[in-house]
C-alpha cells in the first residue's frame, strides 16, 4: 500500500503544511474551467473548506473517466494541500496529476512531466487532504489538475479546496523576478529530474 503524505506523516519534503490556510479567497473563481466534464458546475464545487462536505453540486467527467481543472489566482501561492472529495465511492477517482504555471492547456499536457503525482481515495468526508512537497508548490499562479479513474466511470467530484500561504505579490511581479533570475534561463529542460513518475 502506498504511504499518504499528511500533516503528520513526518517526510521532511512534507513539513510545514499545518501553517497553511483557505486559499479560497485568492482564486480567480471567474476564470476557473473544467475539461472533459458534463455539465458546467466547476465554480460550485470549488467552495471553502467550510462547505466540503456539501454534496448539492458535483462535476462528472464526460467521456473516459478523465478531468482537467484549471485553477487561476489572482496573486502568486504557495500551495500545501489539495482536497479532493468525491461524490460516492462507486464514482471515486484514483489517480491526480499536477501541473503549475502553464497555459494553453488540453489533454496532450498529461504526456509531459507532471509536478507531482497523488494516489487518491474516495475521501468522501473531506478529511484526507493530499499534502505537496513544499519545494515544489512555491511560486504558483495557477494549478492544473489531471484526474482520472482507473477503475470508475464516469468520476464525480463534489469538493476541490486548496490551503497554502498567501505571498501577497502580484502574479505580473512574479514573472518578472522569474524573467531576471539567470538560475531560471541556465536550467536544462532535458536535465531537470522529477521525483515523482508521472
Amino acid at each position: 500500500m502506498q504511504h499518504q503524505h499528511g500533516p503528520n506523516c513526518g517526510c521532511a519534503e512534507y513539513m510545514f503544511n499545518e501553517d497553511a490556510d483557505d486559499l479560497y479567497g485568492q482564486i480567480e473563481i471567474d476564470k476557473v474551467d473544467c475539461l472533459n466534464e458534463t455539465a458546467q458546475n466547476i465554480k460550485q464545487i470549488i467552495r471553502p473548506e467550510i462547505d466540503k462536505t456539501k454534496k448539492d453540486h458535483y462535476v462528472q467527467s464526460d467521456l473516459d473517466s478523465e478531468i482537467i481543472v484549471i485553477i487561476p489566482f489572482n496573486e502568486t501561492v504557495r500551495i500545501r494541500q489539495i482536497n479532493i472529495v468525491s461524490l460516492n465511492e462507486g464514482s471515486a477517482p484514483n489517480l491526480m496529476k499536477a501541473y503549475i504555471n502553464i497555459s494553453n492547456v488540453d489533454f496532450g499536457l498529461i504526456e509531459t512531466p507532471c509536478v507531482e503525482q497523488f494516489i487518491l481515495s474516495p475521501n468522501l468526508d473531506g478529511l484526507f487532504g493530499n499534502a505537496v512537497k513544499v519545494s515544489k508548490f512555491e511560486n504558483v499562479n495557477n494549478l492544473i489538475l489531471y484526474i482520472k479513474s482507473t477503475i470508475n466511470d464516469p468520476i464525480r467530484i463534489s469538493y476541490i479546496g486548496l490551503k497554502g500561504i498567501r505571498t501577497f505579490q502580484s502574479k505580473q511581479l512574479a514573472n518578472t523576478i522569474y524573467e531576471l533570475n539567470p538560475l531560471a534561463k541556465q536550467v536544462d529542460p532535458d536535465k531537470v529530474v522529477f521525483d515523482s513518475v508521472c
